[in-house]
């Protein structure tokens, strides 16, 4: 009986789980827990027949003064805890890496050239691996690692190639190389201290540095592959399963059973690729234009998410096709055509394309989740950017002349994307207690922390927006302070014009609290990702 197998995991798979699961805890859900759980129970099956071979042909075998004494099936107890911290720790960063990511945009059609190209690659390896233990001697290990992963990557292969050749392979990459190069580390100290042995019989004894030998080193990378892919494919069944609640009429989220059953039964039929497409669009249009919005987003999960990112990629492209019009007649003619598209879509209309209708805006109106909002703060929001042209025109009198029009903007421009997403948060998660004057509260502070985050907004962008003849300060605070909007423009940093900044930033501080309460009414899981999205949402990024 010893202790050295077992100060192997208590001195590095342990913490590094535990460092992992503690960084990853705020955002762990159930599903994380059923995927991880689902494939460390696969993998212990699978590799016990295995290892307990290597360990009764005496491949492999472990010093009584290393192991602590019980065993399953010949396998020491430590052993079987390897396949599980493996499992689980190469599992969890994968899922950390890829958390961000937009699962339902990587589906793809079938593909017989790289289908087939998969399948020569793994039948080759599988072919090198029978032929290695038929040879005997020392290609015995390196034949009995390739003959059993193949057939597993195999499966793995023929059920999610169409998902995994489209997954970006830089996070792919590192969710097999990192796990991989911490273990060979491990067992080459594991093993220059003889906590377990490969016998020099069946081994190419070729070491990849100090006492690695190549074997082992094959081994941690191919079972990192196999456990990658495998997370791969539950994507894959997840990835399918909000596609099809986007696509058709369910608004119930599959149970972890009926995603697999869904993904076995349904996973080679076609795929609306115009759809998946402009979700790829919209994701790239946001990663780039509005990072917060998009990370924000990631706090959410499912069919939710989906409509999160179409609601941002709306805002966001009609922001840039204002920004961007060349004269202030072309900013009007494109929202009044926007005005017009959204009363045709939440009505139910086919969208009538005008001549000059904007790809970007067509696609984005078109996957609108009508359903589940409200048309009016988004009509508000195209108010907004018309106040934002009226400081583009001759008129010297600035828009924002009072409090009450500083509200009404901050509303518009931001409190408006920060209640439709609190409707889609509530239309997706309603809770069972939340009745219909609950429910308005709710909308309420959202739009009124979404206009708090637009007086911090404008309190910090006091010069910035000096430099483009903006002045969203209301003129009757200038007045009492002995200034007009053209001194602002003139002279942004002006002590006084400091003051008012404080003053802004006052009343965001009061109304934010005042929030609070109301969005404390919502599930307790629910209520740090919205408050978060929120934020993104209404932050005047859009």
């Amino acid at each position: 009986m010893g202790l050295d197998y077992l100060m192997v995991h208590l001195t590095y798979n342990i913490p590094l789980a535990v460092v992992m699961t503690l960084a990853y805890w705020p955002f762990f859900t159930k599903l994380d827990l059923y995927r991880i759980a689902t494939l460390t129970t696969i993998a212990v099956i699978s590799t016990i027949p295995w290892d307990s071979y290597l360990i009764r042909t005496r491949i492999w075998t472990y010093p009584p003064y290393a192991i602590l004494g019980p065993r399953i099936c010949l396998i020491p107890i430590e052993e079987v805890f390897f396949f599980v911290i493996q499992t689980y720790n190469t599992s969890l960063l994968y899922i950390i890496l890829t958390k961000r990511f937009v699962m339902p945009m990587y589906l793809g059609p079938q593909d017989a050239l790289k289908r087939n190209l998969g399948i020569v690659i793994i039948g080759s390896s599988q072919f090198l691996g029978l032929a290695s233990i038929f040879h005997g001697g020392r290609y015995t290990y390196l034949g009995l690692i390739l003959a059993w992963i193949c057939p597993f990557m195999m499966i793995q292969w023929l059920m999610a190639y169409r998902f995994i050749v489209r997954l970006p392979l830089r996070e792919v990459s590192l969710a097999i190389c990192i796990p991989t190069l911490f273990l060979w580390v491990v067992d080459t100290i594991a093993l220059g201290k003889g906590t377990w042995v490969i016998e020099s019989a069946t081994k190419l004894d070729i070491q990849l540095w100090g006492s690695l030998d190549i074997e082992e080193a094959i081994f941690f990378v191919v079972t990192n592959i196999m456990i990658v892919l495998g997370q791969m494919a539950i994507d894959n069944a997840i990835a399918l399963g909000i596609y099809n609640m986007s696509t058709t009429s369910k608004t119930e989220f599959p149970s972890y059973g009926q995603l697999f059953a869904q993904f076995i039964t349904r996973r080679n039929e076609e795929l609306n690729m115009k759809y998946i497409h402009d979700l790829g669009d919209a994701v790239i249009r946001l990663k780039r234009r509005s990072q917060s919005m998009y990370m924000g987003s990631a706090m959410f999960e499912g069919q939710l998410r989906i409509d999160l990112i179409f609601l941002y990629s709306f805002c966001r492209v009609i922001d840039d096709l204002v920004d961007e019009a060349p004269d202030s007649s072309t900013a009007r003619s494109v929202i009044q055509e926007c005005a017009l598209l959204l009363e045709q879509r939440f009505a139910g209309k086919n969208l009538a394309k005008g001549i000059r209708s904007d790809p970007a805006l067509l696609s984005s109106i078109e996957h609108l989740p009508v359903e589940r909002l409200s048309i009016e703060p988004l009509q508000g929001l195209l108010k907004g950017f018309e106040t934002d042209l009226e400081f583009n025109t001759s008129n010297t009198k600035s828009p924002i002349l009072t409090e009450s029009d500083l509200e009404r903007y901050a509303y518009r421009v931001a409190g408006t994307v920060a209640e439709s997403v609190i409707h889609l948060a509530v239309a997706h998660d309603r809770p069972q207690n939340l009745d219909k004057h609950t429910h308005q509260q709710t909308i309420t502070a959202g739009a009124l922390m979404g206009q708090a985050l637009q007086y911090v907004n404008i309190a910090r962008d006091i010069q910035r927006d000096a430099e483009i003849g903006r002045v969203y300060i209301p003129t009757t605070w200038l007045e009492a302070k002995g200034l007009i909007p053209a001194k602002v423009l003139d002279y942004p940093t002006d002590p006084q014009v400091q003051s008012l900044r404080i003053r802004l930033l006052d009343h965001a501080d009061e109304w934010y609290r005042l929030t609070e309460a109301a969005i404390g009414r919502l599930p307790l899981e629910a209520q740090g990702p919205i408050r978060v999205t929120v934020e993104t949402g209404g932050n005047g990024e859009a």
